[in-house]
């Protein structure tokens, strides 16, 4: 048995809209995560994109990331900064603009086809000797309701075995791994341009801890269309929140 198929087939026709069908599938999803690592020998980070909670379980390779722990390890953000923190500055950068291109590429293709497609890449991070060692990683999302919408996003790392083709940088991919169609991500232009000036300006206030009321008297605006641009921002950069999005556009040079 696949871990990550029947995890994937099981998401992918069942409504999950209550809350209690929410705690069932999550508590399943946790079950497989476990039973994942222990076949893969990798590190699985599961992302509740709507709880803004993240569960990171370790096989062998969590010893790379000093991860030393039976089970899983809960965290309160979708991020998981202990990892991040031993990544590439460049390579962080790139796949963050990896995983906003794959985001944004979902949206545009219909819901029951998405959990066919995935990400990969190769990314440089700090292993035992403090030395910069290229890992693979893998990330896919999983949706949460009959409509399509996106719930469960799962990071995989794992030792990188294949040799990289000489070009510098991550060598990200789009796959779908339902027919094995490959699409090389070359650029990440299609981020750049990705939130209008308006919602940038009004996310630079947003880092300055300004609240929406005083937002729409500053830019004379309604209070009601700078909510809009803020749920705006939030859908865009796939994220939970305002403090999320400010980390997110600057760490994308967005703003």
């Amino acid at each position: 048995m696949n871990p990550i198929s029947n995890l994937e087939d099981r998401f992918s026709f069942e409504s999950i809209d209550s809350s209690e069908k929410r705690n069932e599938a999550l508590n399943e999803a946790i079950v497989m995560m476990e039973a994942y690592v222990k076949l893969d020998n990798s590190v699985a980070v599961l992302s509740d994109l709507a709880s803004n909670k993240s569960y990171v379980f370790a096989g062998d390779f969590g010893s790379f990331f000093d991860i030393h722990t039976s089970g899983f390890t809960t965290i309160d953000s979708i991020w998981e900064d202990d990892i991040y923190q031993r990544i590439h500055p460049d390579d962080l950068f790139q796949r963050h603009l990896l995983e906003l291109e794959f985001f944004n590429f979902l949206k545009t293709i219909a819901p029951e086809e998405r959990l066919n497609y995935a990400t990969k890449c190769r990314i440089r991070s700090l292993n035992k000797n403090k030395e910069y060692q290229y890992i693979l990683h893998r990330s896919f999302y999983m949706k949460n309701s009959s409509e399509g919408g996106l719930w469960l996003a799962v990071c995989l790392y794992n030792y990188l075995f294949e040799k990289g083709t000489g070009v510098n940088g991550i060598e990200g991919k789009i796959i779908n791994t339902k027919i094995g169609k490959i699409f090389h991500i070359d650029t990440y232009e299609n981020c750049v341009d990705l939130l209008t000036s308006r919602e940038k300006e009004i996310l630079v206030l947003i880092g300055k801890g300004i609240i929406s009321k005083e937002i729409a008297d500053n830019l004379n605006i309604s209070i009601n269309t700078v909510n809009r641009h803020r749920q705006n921002i939030l859908e865009k950069l796939n994220v939970s929140n305002s403090i999320e999005a400010v980390r997110t556009a600057e760490a994308l040079n967005l703003l």
